[in-house]
């Protein structure tokens, strides 16, 4: 249906000035959104950390050797004679403990809260660097074991002993030697060469707590090392057990006082409990985070407040949150793949952002039946999995929900009714929880031969008794992608005077619309399609079944995933013949743009000429627009503030209340209606960086 229409138009906020960015600047460290007028830090408070920027912000640690580092123990160990078992039972222990404990934060605490976005920069800053200590902590545990071997492998009777002296030993050397320390490490000297890498992390994971300086980690082996020094120098005697589970619950306790939460007992907020000076909670220690000069302590607040300085902080961004039951839209997707598992946040909250990783030496068939075995287990329990939730302009939540299906669901015809029966399914569902009317189809989700389109689901939630008359609504957002692929391409340098294109995936509802839209206004432009039907009659469009015709035009638009064997063999009579991008050659391509997803770069060995990039990416700035808040942008190959057109294009219909379903084929006069809203709402398309 043309024209889409709506019942009134969305209002967009904007925000007047940039607080930049919270992992390296200072100005962020005021905007931040965990701060209140009364608890935000001052100027003077916070003008020591510029200093810290220029040294930190553009650290970048080569992480390709890290599997050779946490071997490297074990060599060492074989060669010296010492036993291998306790470094590793150790380390492992303290990896899995941290990684579960960031799983779960991210499930109970990070996941709903849009006001928390960690910037991208710092994810990837500690998801280098957060082993780091760990590790280095493994290969310090050798020359003791091999200097002082009853330090470790005393009989196993002293366990319960050495526990007890290991916690007294911590209270009254490690608390105050650790306030001293990180006193001494926030003089703004020691600051600027080591711990102001720390304090790059405003917002905090549980993680950060190990995310150190390198040189800072020797500084707290020193600090923590007497929990169990002192007692083997007193006793001579000490076990191995208990160094790995101080080591296991200290980094437990220390990610506690990074978590994003708030645990306002009385029992540790009133003045007259003892507990408030003897433990810590989170808010006193992103309180350290926000002030700098404050709340110095490890775990016991008892020494700030013994030299004056303990101060109140509470994190308030949580109070500004939409109610939890509230959900205005739902985009539906799926699993594509082991690479999508592997930046799922829930698995790694690290890997959110950027390109999906390759599995290049792992057969898609091995990979697809592997993810289609993780997704029938899954299906004995549930039929969705629920994602992160957003905000939308500021009074609407959206959220992802993918329901438990893989590739090979979308490969086989027979499995397709139980996918739209999932579908309806999860929609009624939804309904009955949230009150949710608008449904966006992700992916493959609205594939052709699926559900024509989205056309069938809408068919079936029309017919189903329950759904029939409860106002749902089902788009694809199709339309906002054609839009995207049609700007990006006429926005081409020299675009208008390009004599030809060649187009794979033309006879596809995006492409058809592209194709229909480029020929309505550029009357002098030939397309060659790729294909062996052919659906687009008009004397500018040609059909051809050899892929290799590519080379003969310029730009080339991919639509639709071919096997990249299918393209090697295309290339392969060119490959090589030019090699600088100076000399002639005897093709004419030298870019491809493509909006398939998920986007798989092309071996273009031997092309130095042509160039191959992902187009159909739309970006949306946190700094001049308020549209989208919170996680809408993980978990889909993409950079920070970037989003899929199919979903924005849903999103913008739920902003301006379409009344009507956007499924089945692209209506073209509808592409510049919905460019424009999106342009209104802060949208754009990725910048093509072409020469």
């Amino acid at each position: 249906m043309c024209a889409p229409s709506s019942k009134k138009a969305a209002k967009l906020t904007t925000i007047g000035t940039s607080v930049g960015d919270a992992s390296s600047s200072s100005s962020a460290i005021l905007a931040n959104n965990a701060y209140n007028d009364s608890t935000r830090p001052s100027n003077e408070e916070t003008k020591h950390f510029k200093a810290v920027t220029s040294t930190h912000s553009d650290h970048v640690r080569n992480t390709g050797n890290d599997l050779y580092w946490f071997l490297g123990p074990a060599l060492i160990c074989y060669l010296l004679g010492t036993p291998i078992y306790p470094i590793y039972a150790i380390g492992i222990a303290r990896i899995i403990s941290t990684r579960l404990t960031l799983t779960l934060h991210y499930l109970f605490v990070d996941k709903d809260n849009y006001l928390n976005k960690l910037p991208q920069k710092q994810l990837e800053r500690e998801g280098d660097d957060y082993m780091v200590g760990t590790i280095l902590h493994m290969y310090a545990q050798i020359p003791l074991q091999v200097l002082f071997p009853a330090m470790f492998f005393s009989d196993p009777s002293v366990i319960g002993v050495s526990a007890y002296r290991a916690f007294w030993a911590h209270v009254f050397l490690v608390e105050p030697l650790y306030y001293a320390a990180h006193r001494w490490l926030h003089v703004p000297e020691v600051m600027k060469r080591m711990h102001g890498f720390h304090h790059l992390s405003i917002s905090t994971l549980p993680s950060t707590s190990l995310v150190q300086n390198f040189h800072e980690h020797f500084v707290y082996i020193a600090v923590f090392g007497p929990a169990f020094f002192a007692p083997f120098l007193i006793y001579w005697e000490m076990h191995w057990s208990i160094i790995g589970a101080y080591l296991v619950l200290f980094d437990l306790i220390n990610a506690y006082g990074h978590m994003n939460i708030k645990y306002r007992h009385p029992i540790f907020t009133s003045k007259y409990s003892p507990f408030q000076y003897l433990f810590y909670t989170p808010e006193f220690h992103l309180g350290h985070h926000a002030y700098f000069r404050a709340n110095y302590a490890l775990f016991m607040p008892i020494w700030d407040h013994m030299f004056g300085t303990w101060r109140a902080y509470k994190k308030t961004d949580t109070d500004r949150l939409l109610p939890a039951k509230q959900q205005d839209f739902v985009f539906i997707g799926h699993n594509a793949g082991l690479a999508h598992f592997m930046s799922c946040p829930e698995w790694d909250v690290y890997a959110p952002y950027g390109p999906f990783r390759t599995f290049k030496y792992l057969p898609y068939s091995v990979e697809f039946l592997f993810c289609n075995l993780v997704g029938f287990i899954c299906r004995i329990f549930t039929t969705c999995y629920t994602c992160s939730r957003y905000l939308i302009n500021e009074k609407l939540i959206g959220r992802v929900i993918c329901i438990c299906r893989t590739p090979i669901d979308y490969i086989n015809p027979k499995r397709y009714p139980a996918v739209n029966r999932d579908i309806v399914k999860l929609i009624e569902r939804q309904y009955k929880a949230h009150g949710t009317k608008c449904f966006g189809l992700g992916n493959l989700n609205k594939m052709k031969q699926v559900n024509d389109g989205g056309q069938l689901i809408s068919d079936m939630v029309k017919a189903d008794p329950f759904l029939k008359d409860k106002g749902i609504r089902v788009w694809t957002g199709d339309t906002m992608t054609a839009a995207s692929v049609y700007h990006q391409l006429i926005e081409l340098p020299g675009f208008d005077t390009l004599e030809s294109i060649f187009f794979v995936g033309a006879n596809g509802k995006i492409g058809n619309a592209v194709c229909k839209q480029l020929l309505a206004d550029k009357p002098n432009l030939k397309i060659t399609i790729y294909s062996l039907s052919h659906t687009l009659d008009h004397p500018n469009v040609t059909y051809t079944s050899d892929l290799g015709d590519l080379l003969n035009h310029k730009v080339v638009v991919l639509g639709k995933q071919l096997s990249l064997r299918k393209y090697a063999k295309a290339l392969a009579p060119a490959r090589g013949a030019s090699t600088k991008k100076s000399e002639l050659t005897p093709y004419k391509c030298r870019l491809i743009l493509d909006y398939t997803v998920p986007f798989t770069p092309i071996d273009l060995t031997g092309f130095a000429n042509i160039e191959h990039h992902q187009i159909a990416v739309l970006e949306t700035s946190p700094n001049t627009s308020n549209f989208l808040k919170g996680h809408f942008d993980i978990g889909f190959g993409l950079e920070q503030h970037q989003i899929y057109p199919c979903h924005a294009g849903c999103i913008i219909n739920t902003v301006y209340e379409r009344d009507t379903d956007e499924v089945g084929e692209i209506c073209v006069k509808d592409m510049m209606t919905m460019w424009k809203r999106g342009e209104e709402l802060g949208l754009r398309n990725k910048d093509l960086k072409w020469p």
